[in-house]
C-alpha cells in the first residue's frame, strides 16, 4: 500500500466514525422517545432499564454501519474535489478507478466486519431482547399497552383500551375479553380503569369503574347474563411474576446465525408435506440473504459515493448528508419492500434481498464511466445560489447582438487612442493645474 492509498483511507477514517456515531445517537434517542416514557416510572431497575437500551444497538450499528460508509465517501472524496486535490491526481495520471480502489479495500474490512457482527453476535442480542421484553410484559403490562390495540399479554385475558391517561395508569374505555372458562365466556366493559400487580399477593388487580359484565353460558339456549356495576375489582392470578428472567425459550429467524438459518431450513425440508412449510422456509432464506446484502451494501454504496463525492464543489456534511439519506432511504425502501413481497411468495427470496444492490451496483458503474469519459461538478440546489448571481452580472453582454458588441469595441478603442501620449513629449507635458480635465 502507497502513500496515495494510505492517504485516501485516512480521509475516509474520520468521517466514517463520526457519522457512525451519529446516526446511532439519532437512533437511540428516536428510541428513548417512544418507549422511556412508558419503561421509566414502572418500577424496573435502572440495570434493567439501561440493559433494555443497551440490547436495542445491535441492530441499530447493523443499520448505521452500511450508512457510514456512505457518509465517509461522499465527504472523503466531496473534500479532495473542493481543495481541487482530485485535479491533481488527475494531472498525475490518476484516475476514478485508481482513487476508488483503497476505499474499496477498506470497505471489504468493513463488510466482513458487518457480515460477522450479523452472523455472532446479532442474533445473541435480538435473543437476549425478546427475552427480556417478554419479562418485562408479564411483570408490567402497562409498558406494552397500545391504545386501540388488542393485548393478550395477561393470562388467559385479551385486553382493548381505548386511551390512555398521560402521566398516570389509569385507562379509559376499557373492554376485557376473559376466556379463562371456555364454556362460560366473558366480556367486561368499563369507562375507566387501572391495572396493577401486586407482588405480595402474585396477581394482578383490575380496578374498574362505572361498567357492564356480559356472560354467555353456551350450554344453556338461553343463558345469557348481563350485570352492571359502578366500582369493580377484578383479580387475575399470576404467579412467578417477579420479573424472572427467561432464559431459554424460541428462536426466531431475526435470532438465527447463519448456519441456524440453514440448518432450520434443511429441517423443515424434511419434514413431510414440506410445500406446507413453504412460508416458513422462505422467511429463513428471506433473512440468510439479508445478512449477505447489508454486508455488501458497504461496497456498494463506495461505488456510488465515490463518483458523487468527486462532482461535489465541497464534502462538508451539509452536503454529504441529504444525498447519503436519500440514497439509504432508497436502498431501505427496497429492502423492506422486497421483503414483503418475499413473505408473500410473490418474489424468490435472493432476488428480493439483492434487488436494491443490484441495482445500486449499475447506477454506480455508470456514474464512473460518467467520470471516466468527461468531469463535470455537481452542484445542489443551494449551492447554485453564487453561480446564478454571477451569471446575472454578465447577462448583459450575452444578450448583445454581434454589431451591438462591435460598437461598444469601438468606443472603448476611440477612448483608449485619446489618452495616448507621444512618448517624446512626456518630459515637456505641461502639469495638470488641477481637477480632471484631459492634459490634451
Amino acid at each position: 500500500m502507497n502513500i496515495l492509498d494510505r492517504y485516501i483511507i485516512r480521509e475516509h477514517i474520520g468521517p466514517f466514525f463520526i457519522s457512525i456515531s451519529l446516526i446511532m445517537f439519532l437512533f437511540t434517542l428516536n428510541l428513548a422517545l417512544r418507549m422511556l416514557g412508558r419503561i421509566v416510572g414502572q418500577g424496573l431497575e435502572f440495570g434493567i432499564i439501561i440493559e433494555y437500551f443497551f440490547l436495542n444497538l445491535a441492530w441499530i450499528l447493523t443499520l448505521a454501519v452500511p450508512m457510514g460508509v456512505l457518509v465517509a465517501t461522499l465527504m472523503a472524496f466531496g473534500r479532495m474535489a473542493g481543495d481541487r486535490e482530485i485535479v491533481a491526481m488527475k494531472s498525475a495520471g490518476v484516475g476514478i478507478v485508481r482513487m476508488i480502489r483503497p476505499a474499496m479495500i477498506a470497505a471489504l474490512v468493513v463488510a466482513g466486519f458487518s457480515l460477522y457482527f450479523q452472523d455472532q453476535i446479532l442474533p445473541d442480542m435480538n435473543y437476549r431482547n425478546k427475552l427480556l421484553t417478554s419479562s418485562i410484559r408479564r411483570k408490567k403490562p402497562n409498558v406494552v399497552l397500545r391504545e386501540g390495540i388488542f393485548t393478550r399479554d395477561l393470562p388467559k385475558q385479551t385486553l382493548l383500551v381505548k386511551d390512555i391517561r398521560e402521566g398516570s395508569d389509569m385507562l379509559n374505555d376499557v373492554t376485557i375479553f376473559d376466556e379463562s372458562d371456555p364454556s362460560e365466556p366473558s366480556t367486561v366493559i368499563a369507562d375507566s380503569g387501572q391495572l396493577l400487580y401486586v407482588d405480595t399477593l402474585g396477581m394482578y388487580q383490575f380496578h374498574l369503574y362505572e361498567g357492564e359484565i356480559h356472560q354467555m353460558k353456551r350450554k344453556e339456549t338461553e343463558g345469557y347474563e348481563i350485570l352492571r356495576f359502578e366500582r369493580a375489582l377484578f383479580r387475575i392470578d399470576s404467579p412467578d411474576q417477579v420479573l424472572q428472567r427467561s432464559e431459554r425459550g424460541y428462536r426466531g429467524d431475526r435470532e438465527l446465525s447463519l448456519s441456524g438459518l440453514l440448518g432450520r431450513v434443511e429441517e423443515l425440508k424434511k419434514r413431510k408435506n414440506p410445500e406446507r412449510y413453504e412460508r416458513s422456509i422462505s422467511r429463513y432464506m428471506v433473512e440468510y440473504h439479508k445478512k449477505w446484502a447489508i454486508s455488501a451494501a458497504a461496497l456498494v454504496f463506495v461505488l456510488i459515493g465515490a463518483p458523487l463525492g468527486v462532482r461535489l464543489t465541497h464534502g462538508g456534511l451539509g452536503v454529504s448528508g441529504p444525498l447519503a439519506v436519500f440514497f439509504f432511504l432508497l436502498y431501505w425502501s427496497f429492502l423492506i419492500g422486497g421483503e414483503n413481497l418475499a413473505d408473500r411468495m410473490i418474489v424468490g427470496p435472493a432476488i428480493s434481498m439483492w434487488a436494491a444492490n443490484i441495482l445500486l451496483t449499475i447506477v454506480g458503474l455508470y456514474l464512473i464511466r460518467l467520470e471516466i469519459r468527461q468531469h463535470s461538478t455537481l452542484r445542489l440546489p443551494w449551492q447554485r445560489k453564487r453561480t446564478q448571481q454571477e451569471a446575472q452580472d454578465t447577462r448583459g453582454w450575452s444578450q448583445l447582438s454581434q454589431e451591438e458588441m462591435d460598437a461598444l469595441a469601438q468606443q472603448e478603442l476611440k477612448k483608449v487612442e485619446a489618452v495616448q501620449v507621444d512618448p517624446d513629449q512626456m518630459d515637456n507635458r505641461p502639469q495638470p493645474s488641477g481637477g480632471t480635465d484631459d492634459y490634451n
